[in-house]
C-alpha cells in the first residue's frame, strides 16, 4: 500500500483505507521536507506535492503519495521535491486564517489528492 504524507487531518481520515497515512502536525515546509527525506531514502513520489489551484503558499496543507518501498534514488522524484521545497521556502506564509477558511484549504487539499490518485491509478 502506498504512503500518503500529510499535514491535513481531513486527508488523513478520509483516505486511511486507501493508503497508509502518515500523519503529522505540522506546517507545510516541514511536511515537504520530511517528503524529501523519504525521497533520498529511495520512495517515489507518486503524486507531485504541489497540485492545487491556489498559490504554493497560499494553503497550509500538503498532501503527497510516495512509494511504500524504498528503491533506490528517483532522480525526477528528488527534483521536484528539492523545487517544491523551494519555493515554498521563498514563499513563506505567516498569517493566520480563519477556521473556516483553514477547513477551505483542507477540502481543496482532499479533492486535489482525490484526483491526483484516481490519475496515478489511471496511469499505471
Amino acid at each position: 500500500m502506498d504512503k500518503l504524507l500529510t499535514n491535513n487531518s481531513m486527508a488523513a481520515e478520509r483516505f486511511a483505507g486507501v493508503h497508509d497515512v502518515d500523519y503529522r502536525d505540522c506546517g507545510a515546509l516541514e511536511l515537504l521536507k520530511a517528503a524529501r527525506d523519504m525521497v533520498h531514502l529511495g520512495h517515489r513520489l507518486l503524486t507531485h506535492p504541489v497540485t492545487s489551484g491556489t498559490a504554493p503558499n497560499g494553503s497550509p496543507f500538503v498532501s503527497i503519495v510516495i512509494s511504500a518501498k524504498a528503491d533506490g534514488t528517483d532522480f525526477d522524484s528528488v527534483s521536484i521535491i528539492e523545487g517544491a521545497i523551494g519555493v515554498y521556502g521563498r514563499l513563506k506564509n505567516t498569517r493566520e486564517l480563519p477556521e473556516t477558511i483553514m477547513n477551505d484549504f483542507m477540502l481543496i487539499d482532499c479533492e486535489m489528492l482525490a484526483k491526483d490518485t484516481q490519475i496515478y491509478k489511471l496511469s499505471r
